[in-house]
């Protein structure tokens, strides 16, 4: 990625300010329209006036023109974003490659497309005013003047100058619902082909039969697992050597049994079990009801069995994920195995 010096956007603020009769005199030009100079003549100057502009003054080019859905109000859009400084210098970005590239790149982390919710004053204006104008496919680059950074809700802007954006929308999704349906049950058919779910958007099968009793309810059960997202990425595991093996071992963290209490036979909706080291989400403890002492099994599921649309935050899990920890409206994956009694020490 070509860069630019950063004295060239030090002199576009000089020339801008040596045109005005002073920059600290001038009481009529407000910060706004400072920057909305200082921005037109690096538009004019680097990129020889080449780019679109709307009328609420963000700039932008279409470095690859999509053709699959368009953007509604109310859409939840996937997007990948790399952002840069208005010197051209990668601040943060969802891309693997160039996360490799800039030395920040993690095992812990997804690097899988954000998703935002179009419509609820959670996207910043511009990049909302731009993703209304996408269709899947589209990949833009964006110069995001700090007026434009604000969230509807508040009007707080995010930046305190012009942010760079490559914006990719993957894709458009007008019930998540229905998407994280179809998502597991394509799953289903690619790895577990005929497994039918026990309940909607919520699938189990025994590995390894157990030779032990029934789990009951209202136990405490020791068990180990490793947590995936559908796409393979780890993002939990008190197995150390399954740790090692994705590059997620934290020397400081216990690679040991997670006991687990079982919910009450009448508590079984609840949203969470609680354990004695910290909690597990229902799918977790609904598989572990429908296995015996000894069994392994696998169990995969919506995330109204998970973390809903709240999701997890980054600190709270060993696995990361840009933005946070467990996404919301995210379907998961589990390995379990529930040793024997004897199999405990």
């Amino acid at each position: 990625m070509k860069k630019f010096p950063q004295l060239i956007t030090a002199a576009l603020i000089a020339g801008v300010c040596a045109g005005m009769t002073s920059c600290a005199e001038n009481t009529t030009e407000s910060l706004k329209d400072i920057h909305e100079k200082i921005l037109a003549a690096h538009v004019k100057t680097i990129h020889h006036d080449t780019l679109q502009k709307t009328e609420s003054g963000l700039y932008y080019t279409i470095l690859k023109a999509g053709h699959g859905a368009s953007t509604t109000d109310s859409s939840c859009v996937f997007i990948r974003e790399t952002v840069y400084d208005l010197n051209y210098n990668i601040t943060e970005s969802t891309d693997e490659n160039i996360s490799r590239q800039l030395g920040t790149f993690s095992y812990e982390d997804a690097y899988i497309p954000l998703l935002w919710y179009m419509g609820n004053s959670t996207i910043m204006m511009g990049l909302e005013e731009m993703l209304l104008q996408m269709r899947e496919g589209d990949v833009r680059r964006i110069w995001l003047p700090y007026w434009l950074s604000a969230y509807y809700e508040d009007g707080t802007s995010q930046n305190s100058s012009t942010q760079v954006y490559d914006l990719e929308l993957v894709k458009v999704v007008n019930d998540i619902d229905k998407y994280q349906i179809d998502t597991l049950e394509s799953f289903r058919d690619r790895f577990y082909p005929g497994l039918d779910s026990l309940e909607r958007g919520f699938y189990k099968m025994t590995i390894v039969p157990g030779t032990g009793d029934s789990l009951e309810y209202g136990t405490t059960v020791s068990a180990y697992y490793v947590g995936k997202f559908l796409d393979g990425h780890v993002f939990d595991t008190n197995v150390a050597d399954t740790a090692v093996k994705y590059r997620i071992y934290d020397s400081s963290g216990e690679y040991s049994l997670l006991d687990v209490t079982l919910p009450d036979e009448d508590d079984e909706d609840s949203d969470e079990t609680s354990t004695s080291e910290s909690s597990v989400v229902e799918g977790f403890s609904k598989c572990m009801l429908n296995m015996k002492y000894g069994e392994v099994a696998i169990c995969f599921f919506h995330s109204d069995y998970g973390y809903g649309y709240s999701g997890k935050s980054k600190s709270s899990v060993s696995g990361t994920y840009p933005g946070g920890g467990i996404p919301a409206y995210m379907p998961l994956f589990f390995w379990i195995y529930v040793p024997l009694d004897e199999d405990d020490s």
